[in-house]
């Protein structure tokens, strides 16, 4: 097998410039979430009522999104390590598959997270109206969390259909078959 590509997210486009589209990112899907529920409830009167659950909602986001891209790995047959360490006093959960990952795998393992969790937070808007603020915030959140793999995403569109993706200790590599 011969290295198609190497993607290292933060080499190639830079930590602050994935922050910032991040951030923008949180922004614009906030607008574009809450103005169509607000239309659609405008009758309904919201409730600042349990922000403290609302803050542990954020916090636990993070890890919560992070498990989601072991769900299709595992289904698929694929061994994962988690290694939980400390970064400046904050506890963070380290993925690594074991092995190399089909494109599909990967595909499906990156867009788990961000799918589940709109579904989730759409549906809660819709039951809970009168905490949609509080929903679509921790969407924009959650949305702004996937820009990332959003990026890793396009590469992966453009690999090609057979190939491989290895994890290392910065980044990705795409392996293709040699002929």
């Amino acid at each position: 097998m011969s290295c198609w590509k190497t993607i290292n997210l933060t080499k190639d486009i830079g930590l602050y410039r994935i922050i910032l589209i991040s951030l923008l990112t949180m922004i614009l899907s906030f607008i574009l979430t809450y103005l169509p529920i607000n239309l659609l409830y405008s009758k309904v009167h919201l409730k600042d009522g349990h922000f403290s659950m609302f803050i542990l909602l954020l916090i636990s986001m993070i890890p919560f999104h992070k498990l989601l891209h072991i769900i299709p790995l595992i289904l698929c047959g694929c061994r994962v390590s988690v290694k939980i360490k400390l970064f400046h006093l904050f506890p963070t959960i380290q993925l690594k598959a074991c092995q190399g990952m089909k494109k599909n795998e990967m595909i499906a393992s990156l867009l788990t997270p961000f799918v589940t969790c709109s579904i989730l937070f759409i549906l809660g808007s819709i039951y809970l109206p009168t905490y949609m603020h509080y929903f679509s915030i921790a969407m924009a959140f959650h949305i702004g969390l996937c820009v990332p793999d959003f990026l890793l995403l396009k590469h992966l569109l453009f690999a090609p259909k057979l190939c491989f993706i290895e994890e290392f200790e910065d980044g990705y590599e795409i392996l293709v078959q040699n002929k």
